[in-house]
Protein backbone atom coordinates (compact mmCIF):
# COMPACT_ATOMS: atom_id res chain seq x y z
CA UNK A 1 0.00 0.00 0.00
CA UNK A 2 2.87 2.41 0.63
CA UNK A 3 4.32 2.10 -2.66
CA UNK A 4 1.49 2.84 -4.22
CA UNK A 5 0.65 6.17 -2.80
CA UNK A 6 4.58 6.79 -3.65
CA UNK A 7 3.98 5.62 -6.88
CA UNK A 8 0.28 8.34 -7.05
CA UNK A 9 2.40 10.53 -5.33
CA UNK A 10 5.14 10.88 -7.80
CA UNK A 11 2.42 10.90 -11.07
CA UNK A 12 1.03 13.75 -9.16
CA UNK A 13 3.52 15.71 -8.69
CA UNK A 14 5.00 15.12 -12.17
CA UNK A 15 1.41 15.69 -13.76
CA UNK A 16 1.76 19.19 -11.96
CA UNK A 17 4.90 20.35 -13.03
CA UNK A 18 4.21 18.70 -16.64
CA UNK A 19 0.60 20.93 -16.73
CA UNK A 20 2.15 24.34 -15.48
CA UNK A 21 -0.15 24.98 -13.00
CA UNK A 22 2.33 25.79 -10.60
CA UNK A 23 3.00 29.65 -9.39
CA UNK A 24 5.64 30.93 -6.70
CA UNK A 25 5.16 33.65 -4.79
CA UNK A 26 6.59 35.26 -1.49
CA UNK A 27 3.98 37.66 0.47
CA UNK A 28 2.19 39.10 -2.77
CA UNK A 29 5.86 39.35 -4.98
CA UNK A 30 6.40 37.35 -8.20
CA UNK A 31 9.80 35.11 -7.55
CA UNK A 32 12.80 36.07 -9.79
CA UNK A 33 14.83 33.61 -11.00
CA UNK A 34 17.69 33.38 -9.21
CA UNK A 35 21.07 34.28 -10.70
CA UNK A 36 21.82 30.77 -10.33
CA UNK A 37 19.57 29.97 -12.99
CA UNK A 38 19.33 30.85 -16.83
CA UNK A 39 16.84 32.43 -18.47
CA UNK A 40 14.51 29.66 -19.31
CA UNK A 41 14.53 28.35 -15.79
CA UNK A 42 17.13 25.71 -16.20
CA UNK A 43 19.89 24.84 -13.28
CA UNK A 44 22.48 26.34 -14.76
CA UNK A 45 25.05 23.62 -13.70
CA UNK A 46 22.83 21.15 -16.34
CA UNK A 47 19.83 22.82 -17.42
CA UNK A 48 17.83 19.37 -17.28
CA UNK A 49 14.66 20.52 -14.91
CA UNK A 50 11.97 20.03 -16.86
CA UNK A 51 9.74 17.94 -18.52
CA UNK A 52 11.42 15.23 -21.58
CA UNK A 53 10.30 12.44 -24.14
CA UNK A 54 11.96 9.82 -26.31
CA UNK A 55 10.22 6.68 -28.20
CA UNK A 56 11.19 3.07 -27.66
CA UNK A 57 9.75 -0.16 -28.21
CA UNK A 58 7.86 -0.05 -25.01
CA UNK A 59 6.10 3.73 -26.20
CA UNK A 60 6.83 7.00 -25.23
CA UNK A 61 9.16 7.51 -22.20
CA UNK A 62 8.39 10.32 -20.31
CA UNK A 63 10.86 11.76 -17.80
CA UNK A 64 10.15 15.10 -15.63
CA UNK A 65 12.97 16.27 -13.26
CA UNK A 66 12.31 19.07 -10.97
CA UNK A 67 15.42 20.42 -8.49
CA UNK A 68 16.25 16.74 -6.91
CA UNK A 69 13.26 14.88 -7.99
CA UNK A 70 12.77 12.50 -10.87
CA UNK A 71 9.92 10.28 -12.29
CA UNK A 72 10.17 8.44 -15.51
CA UNK A 73 6.97 6.73 -16.89
CA UNK A 74 6.66 4.10 -19.63
CA UNK A 75 3.53 2.08 -20.27
CA UNK A 76 2.63 0.74 -17.48
CA UNK A 77 5.64 1.41 -15.64
CA UNK A 78 6.63 4.38 -13.15
CA UNK A 79 9.69 4.76 -11.80
CA UNK A 80 10.25 7.89 -9.46
CA UNK A 81 13.70 9.04 -7.61
CA UNK A 82 16.13 11.56 -6.97
CA UNK A 83 18.77 13.28 -9.26
CA UNK A 84 22.53 12.94 -7.76
CA UNK A 85 25.42 14.32 -8.39
CA UNK A 86 27.93 11.87 -8.22
CA UNK A 87 31.15 13.46 -10.28
CA UNK A 88 28.10 13.16 -12.87
CA UNK A 89 24.76 13.45 -13.03
CA UNK A 90 22.72 10.29 -12.08
CA UNK A 91 19.48 9.58 -12.12
CA UNK A 92 18.21 6.75 -9.02
CA UNK A 93 15.25 5.69 -9.40
CA UNK A 94 12.87 2.76 -8.20
CA UNK A 95 10.38 1.58 -10.96
CA UNK A 96 6.92 -0.41 -10.09
CA UNK A 97 8.06 -3.24 -13.03
CA UNK A 98 11.06 -3.14 -15.39
CA UNK A 99 13.75 -1.81 -13.67
CA UNK A 100 15.92 -1.33 -16.91
CA UNK A 101 15.58 2.21 -16.14
CA UNK A 102 16.55 2.34 -12.64
CA UNK A 103 19.85 3.97 -12.66
CA UNK A 104 21.46 6.37 -15.47
CA UNK A 105 24.34 8.93 -16.18
CA UNK A 106 22.62 12.10 -17.26
CA UNK A 107 24.40 14.57 -20.23
CA UNK A 108 23.19 17.71 -21.53
CA UNK A 109 23.97 18.16 -24.93
CA UNK A 110 22.28 21.35 -26.86
CA UNK A 111 18.57 20.28 -27.00
CA UNK A 112 18.98 16.89 -26.16
CA UNK A 113 18.90 14.85 -22.53
CA UNK A 114 21.39 11.45 -23.56
CA UNK A 115 20.79 9.11 -20.40
CA UNK A 116 23.34 6.07 -20.15
CA UNK A 117 21.17 3.29 -18.47
CA UNK A 118 23.00 1.06 -16.08
CA UNK A 119 21.53 -2.18 -18.49
CA UNK A 120 23.43 -0.73 -21.82
CA UNK A 121 20.37 1.32 -23.03
CA UNK A 122 21.38 4.74 -24.28
CA UNK A 123 18.02 7.40 -25.09
CA UNK A 124 18.46 10.44 -25.97
CA UNK A 125 15.42 12.79 -24.88
CA UNK A 126 13.70 15.92 -26.59
CA UNK A 127 12.45 18.58 -24.45
CA UNK A 128 8.23 17.74 -24.29
CA UNK A 129 6.38 20.82 -25.62
CA UNK A 130 3.26 22.23 -24.56
CA UNK A 131 1.34 19.41 -21.94
CA UNK A 132 2.19 15.90 -21.00
CA UNK A 133 0.09 13.14 -20.44
CA UNK A 134 1.19 10.65 -17.41
CA UNK A 135 -0.42 7.72 -17.95
CA UNK A 136 -1.97 6.69 -14.80
CA UNK A 137 -0.46 3.25 -13.42
CA UNK A 138 -2.21 0.11 -12.52
CA UNK A 139 -2.14 0.45 -8.70
CA UNK A 140 -2.40 -2.42 -6.17
CA UNK A 141 -6.23 -2.00 -4.46
CA UNK A 142 -6.74 -2.93 -0.78
CA UNK A 143 -8.70 -6.04 -2.90
CA UNK A 144 -5.42 -7.30 -5.01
Amino acid sequence: MRKAAQIAGAAAIAALLLSGCGSSSEGGKESKPSPSKSADGDKAAGGIDGAWQTQSGDGTVTLAIIGESATLTVGKTVCQGKVRDMGTTMLALQCNGNDTRSMGKVRRIGSTLSVDWKLGLNEDYKRAEGKVEIPKPDLPTATN
